[in-house]
């Protein structure tokens, strides 16, 4: 009988251990104050597209860039656009690039929702988006494998370029398809992962810019990003692939929360010609560039003697004409350098500050 019972309890203890993960309010939502490291993944990686119950995840051939991006969590009233979102619960940054601002509400625990962005988009400066017609559920509680929900969702954004509103319309589909064992590079191998898959569409109105420009036609954005979570190890995804399309344009992250092999990385073919204007500066300069792919970009301003002396960007870009600005009114004056690293080559450029 103790033999039976003991059987029985092992058996119990091993089911237990593989269960079937729940994401919940307090297993998924972050507080702010909170932060996660993320690796960026070779873009190139195959997406698993395994299905199912207690099934396996292999990505142990993903490979790394070298570089990493950090996303963080903060009260939502010490950002400067609070009072466009006075019913949010936190903040985070999108991308891991501190100008891109995420708002969210938590409604006790039933659902978190999206109630607006702060972005900085080039060509567009600084876009303020508000979904007050309608919020977009990010995630119901409690969500397993299984479960599924669509959420329409709607507001307008503004920006400097664009000072009049503009209607947005959009939908949301979220499906958790399958949980199990996800196998990472290094040996690592984490059971009770549940992979969640969000498929999303937005169409904007036309959008009317200042009167010496054409307006902008209704611009078509999709998205889908996969992720994979185990609630009792992070709130966040373990690991992530977002696929966005804008306008024809790809643009493909893969984040993990776990170290990876690094891989060699072809060079660009083409010869990155860095634009800088004006220069020398007392203000606010810009630099321009062109891409013939959508790829990752850390472009940082350095002193004279190598040291660090702020992060300009850091995330995906797209193919074509790039602008990045630069704040150097707090500077002291003398030569500086900016670096853009793409992959594993960097491009240096000298700067004045007068």
């Amino acid at each position: 009988m103790k033999r039976l019972i003991l059987h029985l309890l092992l058996i119990l203890s091993s089911s237990l251990l593989i269960a079937q993960p729940i994401l919940t309010n307090s297993n998924f939502t972050p507080v702010a104050g909170e932060s996660q490291l993320y690796f960026v993944a070779d873009t190139n990686s195959v997406i698993d597209n395994t299905t199912g119950a207690n099934v396996i995840f292999n990505y142990t051939q993903l490979r790394d860039y070298g570089q990493t991006q950090t996303q963080y969590f903060v009260d939502p009233t010490t950002t400067a656009n609070t009072s466009d979102y006075p019913s949010a619960t936190y903040t985070d940054t999108t991308g891991g690039f501190a100008g891109n601002m995420k708002y969210n509400q938590s409604f006790t625990t039933d659902s978190l929702n999206i109630i607006g962005l702060v972005l900085d988009i080039n060509s567009f400066g600084r876009v303020v988006a508000k979904y007050d017609d309608d919020p977009e559920i990010i995630m119901k509680f409690p969500f397993g494998y299984g479960d599924t929900y669509t959420d329409d969702y709607g507001g307008t954004f503004t920006s400097a370029a664009a000072p009049l509103p503009t209607k947005g319309r959009g939908s949301v589909t979220v499906t958790a398809d399958a949980w199990g064992t996800l196998e990472l590079p290094m040996s690592v191998t984490i059971d009770s992962v549940l992979r969640v898959v969000r498929v999303e569409d937005l169409l904007t109105d036309t959008i009317f810019l200042q009167p010496i420009l054409p307006n902008i036609l209704p611009i078509q954005v999709s998205a889908i990003q996969t992720s994979y979570y185990k609630p009792s190890l992070s709130k966040n995804p373990l690991l992530s692939f977002i696929e966005t399309y804008i306008a024809g344009d790809t643009i493909i992250t893969v984040v993990s929360q776990y170290d990876m092999f690094g891989v060699g990385i072809e060079e660009f073919k083409e010869n990155i010609q860095l634009n800088i204007f004006p220069n020398p500066t007392s203000s606010v300069t810009s630099v321009s560039f062109n891409l013939e792919t959508a790829t990752f970009v850390t472009a940082q301003l350095m002193n004279s003697v190598g040291q660090k002396v702020a992060l300009i960007y850091n995330g995906q870009l797209q193919k074509g004409s790039n602008k990045l600005n630069i704040d150097t009114s707090n500077l002291s004056k003398g030569i500086y350098l900016i670096n853009l690293t793409f992959g594993n080559k960097t491009i240096t450029a000298k700067l004045l500050v007068e």
